[in-house]
């Protein structure tokens, strides 16, 4: 199987890390493009509270400015390491949803999606992102634990 494009969803935790890990892998050894994505979900979630106003603005803009930190940081550190091939990706609204979207929109290989191994029990109240986007994408995911 040739790898022309990897989609790798982060969130800055050490789970997501370790995924970014495997996509980077990857994407080195098979020299596919490699486009990171990170998911703004909090002004989706709190999209009942969000007003007109001035503070959520600011506050909007924090999450945003967070995430783009979040994507430049992590595209440096593996440029630094010499993968070069690297595109990064911010989004707002649900993060299944986005990351199946934007597997289309570049028609993806392959998504490289760490888990948080969390119990069915876990997965019912909480629900998984990962379980969503296996149930929609349109190509392969790696589940890396």
């Amino acid at each position: 199987m040739e790898y022309k494009h990897i989609i790798c969803p982060i969130d800055g935790s050490e789970v997501s890390d370790v995924g970014l890990k495997h996509a980077a892998y990857l994407s080195k050894v098979s020299g596919a493009q490699l486009t990171i994505l990170h998911v703004v979900e909090k002004w989706y979630r709190a999209a009942h509270l969000v007003t007109n106003s001035e503070e959520w603005s600011t506050i909007h803009e924090d999450w945003l400015n967070k995430g783009r930190e979040l994507l430049e940081s992590t595209a440096n550190k593996l440029r630094d390491e010499g993968l070069h091939n690297i595109e990064t990706v911010l989004r707002e609204g649900d993060a299944s949803h986005e990351i199946v979207a934007l597997s289309v929109e570049h028609r993806a290989d392959l998504i490289v999606m760490a888990t948080h191994r969390y119990s069915p029990m876990g997965k019912l109240f909480m629900g998984s992102v990962i379980d969503r986007v296996t149930k929609k994408s349109p190509c392969p995911i790696l589940w890396v634990f």
